[in-house]
């Protein structure tokens, strides 16, 4: 009898100690399982952050692109316009085109007379003549009768031939 109240004696002093940190229940989290999962999470938000940013500062760009073009066509009509009024009134109107194209995208400062085209820059306004294997070339003197054009407006540019 008296091992059995030593027995019962033990078990209940060491029921009253505290158990080792794996054999008890956890309850919540540690801390480090805290401060891992916040650097993740800000890892990952920093990456998607970049994500958007990036998709929605380009998400215009083939909108401009368009745009632009439309506006070098435009210009290029209105050029194209006015060089078959001048086909139609002039003899040497050709070297009188390439002078309006030359002085057409000056707002300020243009000869009298001639027409304001719009905004562009000038990529090429020269006479050019093509050889036997269609190439390009330069033109000489005597043969001043294709006149390349090609303009710019932003980042499209627009090109036509005009010839006499």
């Amino acid at each position: 009898m008296i091992a059995r109240e030593v027995h019962d004696a033990v078990k209940h002093t060491t029921q009253m100690l505290p158990r080792h940190r794996a054999c008890r229940r956890q309850n919540g989290f540690t801390l480090l399982e805290i401060i891992i999962t916040i650097v993740i999470a800000a890892i990952m938000g920093v990456l998607f952050a970049q994500f958007v940013y990036t998709g929605v500062i380009h998400s215009a760009d083939p909108l401009h692109q368009v745009q632009n073009m439309s506006t070098a066509t435009h210009i290029m009509e209105y050029m194209t316009a006015n060089y078959k009024g001048l086909a139609a009134t002039q003899s040497n109107f050709l070297a009188t085109f390439k002078d309006y194209v030359d002085n057409g995208n000056k707002s300020v400062g243009r000869p009298p007379g001639y027409p304001y085209y719009g905004p562009y820059e000038i990529v090429q306004n020269d006479y050019v003549v093509f050889d036997l294997e269609r190439k390009e070339q330069p033109a000489g003197p005597l043969e001043r009768n294709l006149l390349k054009v090609t303009i710019r407006y932003g980042n499209q540019t627009a090109t036509a031939l005009f010839t006499r």
